[in-house]
C-alpha cells in the first residue's frame, strides 16, 4: 500500500500475542447432513516490499496450519512477487491441501496478472468453488479506468499512473459472470476480494464497489422473497491494513488485517507477529473467526498504536 490517511476510530492495538474468536449468524442450509469447514486466511503478507523478506512470517502461518489442518487455505492478495519468492512459494506447498489465491494490486508491481498467476499456478483470475456445503468466490478487482471510460489490466505498477478514483475496477465479464454464478448457486455463498467494496475509509478508491454491491444486494433480496437459504453470508476484502467489521443487508463484511505492517504518511510500522486467522463454517448457520493478535515492533508512537490495531479481533456481535 502506498496510501494511508488518518480517517480511523479504532481500539488500542493489543499488547500481547492472543488468540481472538467470534461466532456469527449465516444462512443455515437444512439440505443433507450438518457440516463444519474449516479454512486458514491471510492477507497482504508484501513479501519483498520496502526489501523486506517474510519467509520467516509466512512460516509462522503455515506452522499453524499444519498443527490446525483446515480444509483448505486461502490469501487474500499483495503475497508475493514472481521473482525471489521461492522460500514463499515453499513454504506455501507445505500444505497439501486446496489452496487458493486472491489477486492483489502489489503482486502486479513488476509484472501482468497472466505472470504472477503461473507462478502461484492460479488457473483463473476470478473463479469459484464448492466445498462442505458452501460456495466459494473470488474476485479480481484489478482494473483501471483510463481516461476514455476503457477498463485496463493492472500491471507492471501501472495502477499508481492514475488518481484513486480510476482504481479499484472490476470487468464486465466478471460481473456478468458474477451475477450468472450467484444465480446458480446451491449454497451459502463467501466471497474474497482484495480491495473493499464496504466499511474503507478510502471512498475515492472503490472503483465501481456499488456495481457488486448491487449484485449482491439483488441475490439477497431475490433469496428472502423466495425463502431461500442460498444468500451470500460473508465477504472477506484485504488492501487496506486494518480491522473492520460491518453488516449490510444481510452481508457481514470484514477487512482482514495485513499479516505485516500498517502504512501511515510516516511510513510503514511492522507487527512482531504475523497475523492471519481462521475460520469455521457450519451448516446449521454459525460462523467462527480465530484472529491472531501480536504488538508492534519495533514499538509504534501512540497516535499509531491508538488508531491501527495489530490483530484480526474479538467482535462481540450477537445477532
Amino acid at each position: 500500500m502506498q496510501r494511508r490517511d488518518f480517517l480511523r476510530n479504532m481500539g488500542i492495538a493489543a499488547g500481547s500475542v492472543g488468540i481472538y474468536q467470534n461466532s456469527y449468524s449465516i444462512p443455515a442450509f437444512s439440505g443433507g447432513r450438518a457440516q463444519k469447514l474449516r479454512f486458514g486466511m491471510i492477507s497482504d503478507l508484501h513479501h519483498l516490499q520496502f526489501g523486506r523478506e517474510e519467509v520467516q512470517r509466512l512460516s509462522g502461518f503455515m506452522d499453524d496450519v499444519a498443527e490446525t489442518k483446515p480444509d483448505f487455505i486461502i490469501q487474500c492478495g499483495d503475497f508475493c512477487r514472481h521473482t525471489r519468492s521461492e522460500g514463499i512459494m515453499e513454504q506455501w506447498n507445505r500444505f497439501t491441501g486446496p489452496k487458493y489465491h486472491v489477486l492483489g494490486n502489489h503482486d502486479m508491481d513488476y509484472c501482468s496478472k497472466e505472470t504472477i498467476m503461473q507462478f502461484w499456478g492460479m488457473p483463473r483470475r476470478y473463479y469459484s468453488f464448492d466445498q462442505g456445503g458452501f460456495h466459494f468466490v473470488v474476485m479480481d478487482r484489478n482494473f483501471l479506468k483510463e481516461d476514455d471510460g476503457r477498463l485496463t489490466h493492472y500491471e507492471s505498477s501501472n495502477w499508481g499512473k492514475l488518481p484513486s478514483p480510476k482504481r479499484s475496477f472490476t470487468d464486465q465479464e466478471q460481473l456478468d459472470w458474477l451475477r450468472s454464478d450467484l444465480a446458480g448457486a446451491k449454497f451459502p455463498v463467501i466471497v474474497f476480494m482484495h480491495q473493499p467494496v464496504y466499511l474503507s475509509d478510502f471512498h475515492d478508491e472503490l472503483g465501481n464497489a456499488d456495481e457488486i454491491l448491487k449484485i449482491f444486494d439483488d441475490v439477497n433480496f431475490r433469496a428472502v422473497k423466495s425463502n431461500s437459504p442460498v444468500k451470500v453470508a460473508a465477504v472477506f476484502m484485504g488492501h487496506d491494513h486494518d480491522d473492520r467489521y460491518g453488516q449490510r443487508n444481510g452481508v457481514h463484511y470484514f477487512i482482514v488485517n495485513s499479516a505485516t505492517y500498517v502504512y501511515t504518511k510516516n511510513g510503514a510500522y511492522y507487527y512482531k507477529d504475523p497475523l492471519y486467522a481462521f475460520v469455521t463454517l457450519e451448516t446449521t448457520g454459525k460462523m467462527t473467526i480465530e484472529g491472531r493478535s501480536t504488538i508492534y515492533a519495533p514499538a509504534a508512537p501512540d497516535p499509531v498504536t491508538s488508531q491501527f490495531p495489530t490483530r484480526i479481533s474479538n467482535h462481540q456481535i450477537k445477532f
